[in-house]
């Protein structure tokens, strides 16, 4: 490379990276124009994080400079961003101690890597332990193994605890030493199987804690909540009251003082306490405004019901992309929008943040729909079919999260003992393959994947503004795979979630059929076998003592 030509700027790291509890923040390649960020990043670090991460005090104009010198190859630098406009939380680094680089040719293969490289990170002091550092390092170590470095060194201060235990917890085989002065560590770039564990493991337990945002909020707010029964907003709030929510509801109506007896806020920002949960019931075109605010308030989670995004066309997308970067943009989850809205029917929360003019039945099966006006059928031919449902989750557009995450909250779950998936389309496939099968190894999965014909395909594909449509062969693979049980229809999903919600799944395919008439066992016997379960015949000695 010529000494006048600048690093190409590695774009593709770029990434939206959630936290332990359940945020996101914006992780990216630092710049040579971050300059200003970065100091003012560094002026807003408590004395005591700047002096265990250089070991005393120091000159910050030098550490600015430093923080911005990078190559992208033998020096890699990432920050981590979150508000709007963006402001810098965290910095990681490595820098290549040696020996002589590997030849282009083996960079990238994961072959032959023989570099070292120092490591270190510096975490603004409110964002400490919410797991920046683990991911940092993680996505340091990938980039540093294509550029063949197959060892990171660090030096830590022995009173830096919280530093040490990043490393030690991070899955990463760490080799510690002390030294006078310092602990010295040494782990390998390469992910091991009990790294890849413990990231999956960390993943998991975010996506926990973003839906328990959802399900088990502390406080809700409606925005948009009207005096009229008759309207969406106005159907929210009344549901809320009625199903006695265990935490405070706040009203937000511009032009209201008292709505459905409760005192009225012009905006979310006008509320006298933190609100967990907002549920947006405005206008499309009033939707990333009311987000903004809810972002000024630190709302965490933010339950979209309106529809007029990505679902009615080149506008509608514009809308949500704007939506979508304005919560990553302040670390806010999204469910919708464009849906019906969420149930937790757990008697210690008691939230029904929905339009559906008729209440869940309590019971202990999970239920996520991608469609709002199916939900409300579901909700009712549940309660008809007598399932009871623990909790209910319509995700619409499914611009965040998606029933993905609601199976990484259900297999934690102590209230649900099974879950049924309404699916239009696959937001990550690849994610859904190693999810579902935990899931199904431990509660019974049941589905019904619409758009099986070329029609139905493409009526999905303008409900709900479908991220990834599939053949259904493919559907049907991915299901088995899964451990998915599927289904045709709704009423046959609701049968087999009524009989596994009394008795559990059998061990096998192996039938017997116990009959005082000989019609409707023979009856059965074909049934059995044209769904591919097996009716063997009874050995002799049964036979015998039967009769």
């Amino acid at each position: 490379m010529a000494a006048s030509q600048a690093p190409t700027y590695p774009s593709d790291r770029e990434a939206e990276i959630v936290l332990r509890d359940g945020s996101t923040v914006h992780v990216r390649p630092v710049r040579p124009d971050d300059m200003t960020a970065i100091r003012t990043f560094l002026d807003d670090v408590s004395d005591e994080s700047i002096s265990f991460r250089f070991f005393g005090a120091v000159d910050l104009d030098w550490v600015t400079r430093w923080a911005v010198n990078v190559d992208y190859a033998d020096r890699f630098a990432l920050v981590a961003e979150t508000g709007s406009p963006r402001r810098v939380i965290a910095h990681a680094a490595y820098i290549r101690l040696g020996p002589t680089p590997m030849p282009a040719r083996e960079r990238g293969t994961g072959q032959g890597a023989n570099g070292r490289a120092e490591v270190a990170f510096l975490v603004a002091d409110a964002w400490q332990g919410r797991g920046i550092s683990t991911i940092l390092l993680a996505q340091l170590a990938d980039v540093a193994q294509q550029h063949g470095i197959a060892t990171f060194e660090a030096q830590v201060l022995p009173a830096n605890h919280r530093m040490i235990e990043v490393f030690r917890l991070s899955g990463f085989p760490v080799e510690l030493h002390s030294t006078p002065g310092s602990i010295d560590i040494e782990l390998p770039t390469s992910l091991s199987g009990e790294a890849l564990a413990c990231f999956e493991e960390r993943e998991r337990q975010a996506a926990v804690a973003a839906v328990r945002a959802f399900l088990e909020p502390s406080s809700v707010a409606v925005i948009g909540a009207s005096r009229r029964r008759d309207t969406v907003g106005g159907q929210i709030l009344h549901n809320l009251l009625a199903s006695e929510f265990a935490g405070p509801v706040y009203a937000v109506n511009e032009h209201a003082t008292v709505v459905q007896s409760l005192p009225a806020y012009h905006s979310i920002l006008d509320v006298p306490t933190a609100v967990e949960l907002a549920v947006v019931v405005v206008s499309a075109e009033r939707v990333v405004d009311a987000a903004r605010k809810c972002a000024q308030a630190g709302v965490r989670a933010l339950l979209v019901i309106s529809a007029g995004f990505a679902e009615t066309g080149a506008e509608g997308s514009r809308r949500q992309r704007e939506l979508v970067n304005v919560c990553r943009d302040a670390g806010i989850r999204i469910v919708g929008p464009n849906c019906l809205g969420v149930i937790n029917t757990n008697a210690d929360v008691r939230l029904n943040a929905t339009f559906a003019p008729h209440a869940a039945t309590p019971g202990r099966v999970g239920f996520m729909s991608q469609s709002g006006g199916l939900g409300i059928a579901i909700i009712e031919a549940a309660a008809k079919a007598g399932v009871g449902l623990s909790s209910f989750v319509s995700v619409g557009n499914q611009v965040d999260l998606s029933g993905n995450d609601m199976l990484r909250y259900w297999e934690q779950d102590a209230e649900t003992d099974l879950a049924l998936l309404y699916l239009e389309s696959f937001g990550d496939p690849r994610k859904f393959a190693r999810i579902a099968p935990r899931f199904a190894q431990k509660k019974p999965l049941i589905a019904v994947k619409s758009g099986r014909s070329a029609a139905g395909a493409r009526a999905t594909s303008s409900h709900t503004g479908a991220l990834l449509s599939a053949s259904d062969v493919t559907v049907d693979a991915l299901f088995e795979q899964a451990g998915v049980m599927r289904t045709d229809t709704l009423g046959e999903m609701l049968n087999v979630a009524a009989l596994l919600s009394t008795q559990p799944v059998p061990r096998g395919d192996r039938v017997a059929i116990v009959t005082n008439a000989g019609g409707p066992g023979i009856m059965c016997a074909d049934a059995c076998q044209a769904a591919g379960v097996s009716v063997p015949e009874l050995p002799q000695d049964i036979r015998a003592r039967l009769a």
